[in-house]
């Protein structure tokens, strides 16, 4: 790979990862992002939602292929064409890959060790393959709680995206945002938390804030002071 060139950059694009519980609204954070989407659909959430209806840019996936289905978006895709693309969501995308490599085996029921093998390479080289494109990228799954350990040895039980351990560390770790979708039960309100404990994982590198509401998700800090100021 040749050096880096700052006189050759295109441009900052950032790359965004929401986990939350079924419903909580994680599909409808695509009416707050600025520019021409495009929808990736793992699990066709998108009927439901009013923004996307008679929008022609949305590619869907067969249950039944999945992964033929995912290789061809890849080749057809032109992320030149677009500002954003939304891939919702790669928790149901996770479960129709085991269901369809179940189908292969004598019962049709049981999963191999070589299929997890095979699921961490194939969805690690798709996400890097995404985001080599020089465009910004928002990724949803869903939500799950998995043990973990502190360095004492402590252990404790966590919030985190619903995708197995290997693949979610490696999209954790090349996302500028990871948030956790809630929605407050007496008002319904929804927001995305930002900051990181001891029993949600979520980081922003992106700017200061640790939480924030999901209108707010994609604006600057910067920008959303002057909106204020602005009446906007």
């Amino acid at each position: 790979m040749p050096a880096f060139k700052w006189s050759e950059d295109k441009g900052t694009k950032y790359r965004w990862l929401v986990y939350g519980v079924p419903g909580v609204g994680k599909t409808t954070l695509s009416k707050y992002l600025k520019g021409k989407t495009y929808l990736l659909s793992l699990d066709d959430s998108f009927h439901r939602i009013d923004f996307w209806k008679g929008k022609d840019d949305i590619w869907t996936i067969d249950p039944e292929n999945p992964i033929e289905d995912l290789a061809d978006f890849v080749k057809a895709f032109k992320p030149d064409k677009y500002d954003n693309l939304i891939i919702d969501n790669i928790s149901n995308l996770q479960k129709l890959f085991f269901i369809e490599k179940a189908r292969e085996t004598r019962t049709g029921l049981d999963n191999k060790i070589s299929d997890y093998n095979e699921w961490t390479t194939l969805i690690t080289r798709f996400i890097a393959k995404c985001f080599s494109w020089n465009i910004n990228i928002l990724v949803t799954a869903w939500e799950a709680q998995t043990k973990v350990t502190d360095p004492s040895g402590q252990e404790f039980m966590q919030y985190g995206p619903d995708i197995r351990p290997n693949p979610r560390d490696y999209l954790m770790g090349n996302s500028d945002l990871v948030g956790r979708m809630i929605q407050k039960p007496q008002s319904g309100e929804r927001g995305v938390i930002l900051q990181g404990s001891i029993d949600t994982y979520a980081k922003n590198r992106l700017d200061d804030r640790k939480g924030c509401k999901t209108n707010e998700l994609f604006i600057s800090p910067g920008k959303l002071e002057k909106n204020k100021a602005t009446g906007k």
